[in-house]
């Protein structure tokens, strides 16, 4: 049986780690994000171009933004 003291924890490791602005949708999704190479999900960036401090996951994340999301891997991921 899982449990929480054997889970992960929920800070993605790629927290911190150098990114770019990932290409643009044509409804200008996803806003000037990176993409996160560790968790697959589009972070701010900092100051200094790395990734802010963000989850594995966002349980708030909308059916809207999914759809934006899975367009953007449809549209860019190769």
């Amino acid at each position: 049986m899982w449990t929480d003291a054997a889970a992960d924890p929920p800070r993605c490791t790629g927290s911190g780690t150098p990114g770019a602005p990932a290409a643009m949708l044509p409804d200008g999704f996803p806003d000037g994000r990176a993409l996160c190479s560790t968790c697959l999900r589009f972070v701010r960036l900092d100051d200094d171009g790395l990734l802010v401090e963000h989850d594995t996951s966002d349980p708030a994340e909308s059916d809207a933004d999914l759809a934006r999301r899975r367009t953007w891997f449809n549209t860019h991921a190769g």
